[in-house]
């Protein structure tokens, strides 16, 4: 055998034909099996995990609207019922400082002139004017019982003031003696008389007011009652006073129940559903129910922890033995949920009921949806699990005619140009990646292409690395702009200080140290006339450029609403309703803001869903002040705020600050807490506004570390120094 003679031509080609067919097929065959495979258990473990979603965003989107339902049906009837009791307690304190003053006429009646007072007048109706009326014919004989009602006629400025500044809930104030005299002071002096034009006797000691405090012997609201003179129900209040151990006297005072009944009525509760007060007794004070197990009876003497409603019975008795809770109950057949509040002053329970259809009805509507999306996403798994069977199979078909045809076509020259493009490729460098087409690889075939393709990826790895440059540029480009972008947002926020040199007043100062480049957090200061300054505070929701144009949107509407002369309630209501109304992203912000009377030292606040602010009083420490909250701006259309005023003595200070404070984290994941914040007030306490920012902010970054910041740090502070 000759070892010399070279292979017959086309033996390459057959073996080239026989390795790429056999290769070809069994990996395709494999591929296919292994695809199918896959597919179907891709198929079955999409759609086990599908229902599984469905089922636990079911379970958990039914739970969560009910539980943010309850928390908004509780929220809402506990502001209620604290709004009410605060109307109480003004009555309670109000009273409490008139009986100071009749014990001390009591006590020190030297110390006391004597003011004339008549018996009433019908010509001085609808005036607020003191009436003497005396019980029985011997106290109007008593010379001493003259000469001390003589004295208590001082009090009549103290007690006009009472009723006056208490219009909508006080609607008289009595002075009553035990022997049956009284000096009552209201605008009804025309309803005191008879059909004969004589005046009616009225003997108090008798009256539930006055029988109450004395079994009491404490300030006390009795249930609702008619009138004496006027024919409608009220509930009345008596306050005993004692000398010696000696009942001296008793003060009165009565609110119209309409006047309470108004407000009930105007809490919200939903689209159907209703309020009721009950009294401390489980007697039903009011119920828009002109119907069945809650109607309102005249005479306000249903005990309705007695009805044959078991369920409802059980709610009252939770309702009077708790502050506030939530429950179900059924109600002439239908289930409400109910949401119950105590007004701790007079001891009577706000409850709310909204019907189960109602609450309900959105998460029906969600699961629905869900049920749909489901059946949707089911069908479209069985259709790509097809159709990818389908194409799969076609696939390998057409793989293995492409491998026998590229086999046959291999030629005889193909060791020469793959051994050559060998060794060039070897010679390619990194930093010299250049392959450059050559005749021998012009061989009409895959050859050809593969030079091809190896002189396009040369061309595209040098495009690669002039993309890459450009990448860069563009980069530090971008840097360039969100730089640009922190200075502006800085430069809208007031940055020189001390701000106002020429003011004496007041000492203010603020910082904001944004997450990011660009942050949604906000303060602002600014004179609304020569004698108010404005102060604001807020948190956008989000970071990053859009929450920092959505702060720069809000900070404008909030400032143009103060210089319109608007109160801090009407401004936060009108920048609500301006954000809402195109609000398409969906995004919020908390406020603080309040306007400063640098005259009184009056500080006139609303609070948007922010943080409570801290005050310092001058000689005290910082401590926080729990204001009323409203809820965030942007998010719910109509929403009215309340406002509340604060007096602050000279030398006084007000913090007020962001979340990103608060909510600060170490590695630990620890939070900084309110309480690290009042501590860091509180160890400069004597500090100019200046240097208690520098504090907290030095007490943050000793606590944080070397951890992230996750939120912008936002705080302001002022000190009120009063008129020079």
């Amino acid at each position: 055998m000759d070892n010399n003679k070279l292979p017959a031509p086309g033996g390459l080609r057959k073996k080239l034909l026989l390795l790429c067919s056999f290769l070809v097929i069994t990996a395709s065959v494999a591929f296919a099996i292994i695809g199918i495979l896959q597919l179907r258990a891709s198929a079955r473990v999409a759609a086990e995990t599908n229902a599984s979603q469905n089922a636990a965003v079911k379970a958990r989107s039914q739970e969560t609207i009910t539980s943010l339902t309850y928390e908004d049906m509780l929220n809402t009837i506990t502001l209620a019922a604290k709004s009410a009791d605060g109307e109480f307690w003004t009555m309670k304190h109000d009273f409490t400082m008139l009986a100071l003053q009749v014990q001390d006429i009591f006590e020190h009646p030297d110390k006391y002139g004597e003011r004339e007072v008549y018996p009433p007048d019908p010509e001085k109706a609808g005036e607020y004017s003191l009436q003497l009326i005396f019980g029985n014919k011997e106290a109007s004989e008593d010379p001493e019982t003259q000469v001390l009602v003589r004295k208590l006629a001082n009090l009549e400025p103290m007690m006009t003031e009472i009723v006056r500044g208490n219009t909508n809930y006080t609607r008289d104030c009595y002075i009553a003696l035990p022997n049956g005299t009284s000096l009552a002071l209201d605008t009804v002096s025309d309803e005191k008389f008879d059909e004969n034009g004589e005046i009616l006797p009225l003997d108090p000691t008798v009256r539930p007011w006055y029988v109450s405090a004395v079994e009491a012997g404490e300030f006390c609201f009795t249930l609702a009652v008619h009138s004496y003179y006027l024919e409608h129900p009220e509930v009345e209040y008596g306050y005993p006073i004692y000398v010696d151990g000696k009942l001296a006297a008793v003060l009165q005072g009565s609110t119209m129940l309409s006047v309470i009944q108004n407000f009930i009525s105007d809490v919200w509760v939903g689209d159907n559903g209703f309020s009721i007060m009950v009294s401390n007794e489980g007697q039903l004070v009011y119920s828009p129910r002109e119907s069945g197990e809650l109607e309102m009876i005249n005479d306000m003497s249903t005990d309705i922890r007695n009805t044959g409603n078991a369920t409802l019975a059980a709610l009252i008795r939770d309702a009077l033995d708790k502050e506030s809770g939530i429950g179900k109950v059924e109600i002439d057949g239908e289930s409400y949920y109910a949401a119950f509040a105590r007004m701790s002053s007079i001891g009577w329970t706000l409850i709310t009921f909204v019907p189960e259809s109602e609450v309900e009805q959105p998460t029906e509507a969600l699961l629905s949806e869900l049920d749909k999306i489901s059946a949707n996403a089911s069908e479209q798994y069985s259709r790509s699990f097809r159709r990818s069977s389908l194409l799969l199979l076609i696939v390998v078909i057409l793989l293995i005619i492409n491998a026998s045809v590229a086999a046959v076509s291999f030629s005889g020259k193909i060791i020469n140009p793959i051994h050559v493009m060998t060794q060039r490729i070897e010679d390619v460098t990194g930093e010299q990646f250049v392959f450059q087409m050559d005749d021998v690889y012009r061989t009409g075939d895959e050859i050809e292409i593969l030079a091809n393709t190896f002189g396009k990826l040369s061309d595209q790895m040098e495009e690669y690395l002039r993309h890459i440059l450009a990448m860069t540029a563009e980069k530090e480009r971008v840097g360039t702009e969100l730089a640009l972008a922190t200075r502006i947002q800085a430069d809208m926020l007031p940055n020189k200080f001390p701000a106002f040199p020429d003011r004496q007043e007041f000492h203010v100062f603020a910082s904001m140290t944004p997450a990011k480049e660009v942050g949604g957090d906000f303060y602002d200061f600014f004179f609304v006339d020569d004698d108010r300054l404005a102060l604001v505070i807020a948190d956008v929701s989000g970071k990053g450029i859009p929450a920092a144009m959505f702060m720069m949107m809000a900070k404008n509407m909030i400032q143009n609403q103060a210089m319109a002369g608007h109160s801090p309630q009407e401004v936060l209501g009108t920048v609500n309703q301006l954000i809402c109304e195109n609000n398409k992203e969906e995004m919020f912000v908390t406020v603080w803001f309040g306007i400063l009377d640098l005259g009184s030292g009056i500080l006139t606040a609303a609070n948007a869903g922010h943080e409570y602010p801290i005050i310092k009083t001058p000689d005290g420490p910082f401590e926080v002040f729990k204001d009323k909250h409203g809820f965030v701006l942007g998010t719910m259309e109509g929403m009215r705020y309340k406002e509340y005023e604060l007096h602050l003595e000279p030398g006084a200070k007000l913090f007020v600050y962001t979340d990103g404070l608060s909510e600060a984290q170490n590695s630990e994941e620890e939070l900084f807490g309110r309480n690290r914040i009042i501590q860091a007030l509180n160890s400069a306490m004597d500090e100019s506004p200046e240097g208690l920012l520098r504090a907290v902010d030095e007490a943050v970054g000793e606590f944080v570390g070397d951890a992230e910041q996750f939120d912008d740090l936002t705080m302001l502070c002022v000190e009120y120094r009063g008129k020079s």
